[in-house]
């Protein structure tokens, strides 16, 4: 029942990601790629109807299964429409990508999922900060009934009752739908998500770079051994970086075909999200409407005049979650630990350079050890980069500019917020710093791959060698035809 109720959430996604980009129902990279995009679509829907239901119904199965029920029959009658709409995404052009590469495409898929398999079968209630805070959250909400407001009692601050409930929400969801709790709901989730950012990375780049870089990227990710047990570990970083990823890749696909501004609305969405999902997502939002207007309007000169609709279209899309985000802030929601601290003591924080040296030291560090990869990843993309060189079309460059800036906006936030708020510093970056990368690693990974060449892996074709008999035969005879 539960792969029945996430099977629901999905199509949801996927009926309203389809119904804004309508085409011909078949095996192709479009409808793949909108499948992945409705995972994170499916999912957030979800989890903030389940937060609006339990605020205004209380814990009703009835009504949450009406209002569940409805929603997806809508968003598959608005997908299954005749009228074709949206741009239609295909494989960019480029040659046919050889055999070894898509057999190494699909073995890094085989591994990643005997490797998530193997951890979740070992602790099938994930990380420690999994069932203390992200599980913990959802079992509230699923076995207090009324009383379902005690998960975010100030009593229990160690478990930062201030985060946003998009991966608890949907964990509770289907726990309410089948009737009790299991460890296969987390686990399901923490799958989809993992899937979903992979599908989305290989398909954007498909679309932008094609077949070869696509596969490639998505190996690439798919050995982040750190990414691939950070899944496992069921916290809300991986959806956290899906929904980074998707909102960038959108951006992408919306400069390429910047007449659609379905593209905008979705991608802000996404954003919406993001800030939904985690409080670093919200540091996200911000970067990303920083980085849209930063590159719009002094990288990309030739494009003024889109900025405006493309920009409403973004904020559009954010509305939504983002207005859930806030009452639930307002009148549900903990203190948050950002304000729970003293201003006196941050700025303390602030003015100390040793806490910016030691991140600083621990951000170099993580840098080398990023991904858990047996070479140094910075020095792998360095040689790739050697082997390819960047080569960067000047349509591309205001999306590069966005994707820089957003994450290295995110980065350069989350880092400060640290150095301001975290007491014990050496622990944080000890055990966070990673997950923060992480959070932008699938994203960054769309940046070096949209930025780098394509490499040349099969022999070029030679050309054909002119006969001569072919050249004496295209030589006009110096002798005068016989003729009798």
């Amino acid at each position: 029942m539960i792969f029945l109720c996430l099977a629901a959430v999905w199509l949801t996604g996927f009926g309203l990601v389809r119904g804004m980009f309508r085409q011909p129902i078949g095996w192709s990279l479009h409808n793949v790629l909108l499948l992945s995009l409705g995972i994170g679509a499916g999912a957030g829907v979800a989890s903030c109807l389940y937060f609006l239901s339990l605020v205004l119904a209380g814990p009703n199965l009835t009504v949450l299964a009406s209002v569940t029920g409805g929603v997806v029959a809508i968003a598959l009658a608005f997908a299954l429409l005749p009228r074709r709409n949206g741009t239609l995404l295909a494989w960019a052009e480029g040659p046919e990508p050889p055999r070894y590469l898509r057999a190494l495409f699909l073995l890094a898929i085989a591994l990643a999922a005997i490797t998530f398999l193997v951890a979740v079968s070992n602790n099938p209630h994930g990380e420690e900060g999994a069932w203390s805070i992200w599980n913990l959250r959802a079992r509230f909400l699923f076995r207090a009934g009324a009383f379902w407001r005690d998960a975010f009692s100030n009593d229990l601050s160690w478990s930062h009752p201030d985060y946003p409930l998009l991966l608890p929400g949907l964990v509770a969801l289907c726990w309410k739908m089948v009737g009790q709790d299991s460890t296969a709901a987390p686990v399901a989730i923490a799958f989809l998500f993992a899937l979903g950012t992979v599908a989305v990375l290989t398909g954007v780049i498909g679309v932008l770079r094609g077949k070869t870089q696509a596969l490639v990227g998505g190996t690439l990710l798919l050995g982040t051994a750190g990414f691939i047990a950070l899944s496992a570990a069921e916290y809300g970083d991986v959806p956290l970086s899906f929904y980074i990823l998707a909102t960038l890749a959108l951006l992408s696909l919306q400069d390429r075909h910047p007449e659609d501004l379905r593209f905008s609305a979705l991608a802000g969405l996404m954003a919406g999200f993001a800030a939904w999902t985690r409080n670093e997502g919200s540091l996200f939002l911000a970067a990303v409407i920083v980085a849209r207007v930063a590159a719009v309007r002094f990288r990309d000169r030739t494009r003024p005049a889109a900025l405006g609709p493309q920009m409403l279209g973004l904020v559009a899309g954010m509305l939504a979650p983002l207005a859930v985000l806030i009452f639930f802030k307002l009148r549900v929601g903990g203190a948050s630990d950002w304000l729970s601290e003293k201003p006196a003591l941050v700025l303390q924080h602030l003015a100390d350079p040793g806490r910016w040296i030691l991140t600083m030291e621990g951000l170099v560090v993580v840098l080398f050890t990023l991904g858990r990869f047996l070479v140094p990843i910075v020095l792998v993309l360095g040689l790739y980069w050697y082997l390819v060189r960047f080569r960067v079309e000047e349509r591309d460059s205001a999306t590069l500019a966005v994707i820089g800036i957003a994450l290295v906006l995110t980065i350069a936030s989350e880092l400060v917020v640290d150095i301001a708020f975290v007491d014990n510093l050496p622990v944080e970056i000890a055990t966070g710093l990673e997950r923060a990368l992480l959070h932008c690693w699938p994203a960054g990974v769309l940046l070096f791959f949209l930025a780098s060449g394509a490499p040349q892996l099969t022999a070029a074709e030679k050309p054909a060698a002119k006969s001569k008999t072919s050249k004496k035969a295209l030589k006009p005879s110096r002798r005068p035809a016989e003729t009798r």
